[in-house]
């Protein structure tokens, strides 16, 4: 099941890099609401964050990235396209909102994973509160790149309409990266409560 997962969001992910591609380069002829380049550079930014995040943990601990770290990327670069081609942005505010909520947690979750497979190998120790610190760090640093990337698409005038919004648009943007890696670290964090809870009631002793 792990496998199929892993090979379906690989193939998403190619899938939707030649889609927007192919949009690109002019084969193809759907309009959007920012720029084709950008919807591209961002996809190969995250492919080649997962990417490198399975090859760091295959080189150190022998296992690679989480199949659900891959889907969560594929499906979070998806809701921005959509939202970009059915020009969701532009007609619904809290749709913005959602996408960067969806890319903190997408970020949290690789670096959830890979911070836990590295202590599990005894690569390092970080303990909870340290491991919860860096992953949120690790959101809202790339939530800054992204908005870099923005700021860079208006700067080269790779699109028509301004896509960096204004001070609040953009403070707003990156609380919701963090929002995102933080509802991560919550979930985890109650899971592994749940989990540990269920094992108590479990054990019997002799």
């Amino acid at each position: 099941m792990a496998t199929l997962l892993l090979i379906i969001s690989r193939l998403g992910l190619a899938s939707l890099i030649g889609f927007e591609g192919l949009n690109w380069i002019g084969v193809l002829d759907f309009t959007l609401d920012f720029s084709w380049l950008g919807l591209i550079v961002t996809a190969v930014a995250v492919v080649a964050f997962l990417e490198g995040a399975a090859f760091l943990l295959k080189r150190t601990t022998g296992r690679g990235l989480h199949p659900v770290a891959y889907f969560a990327g594929a499906a979070g670069l998806a809701f921005d396209a959509i939202g970009d081609i059915a020009h969701l942005y532009g007609r619904f505010a809290w749709y913005d909102q959602v996408a960067h909520f969806l890319g903190g947690a997408v970020v949290g979750i690789v670096a959830f994973n890979v911070l836990w497979q590295l202590e599990q190998a005894g690569r390092m120790r970080l303990g909870a509160g340290w491991r919860s610190l860096f992953v949120v760090s690790i959101g809202a640093f790339f939530g800054s790149l992204y908005e870099i990337e923005e700021y860079l698409e208006d700067l080269w005038k790779w699109h028509r309409q301004v896509r960096l919004g204004d001070g609040p648009d953009t403070a707003n943007d990156l609380l919701f990266n963090i929002v995102g890696a933080i509802a991560v670290v919550a979930a985890v964090v109650l899971w592994q409560r749940l989990r540990a809870r269920s094992s108590a009631r479990e054990y019997v002793p002799d």
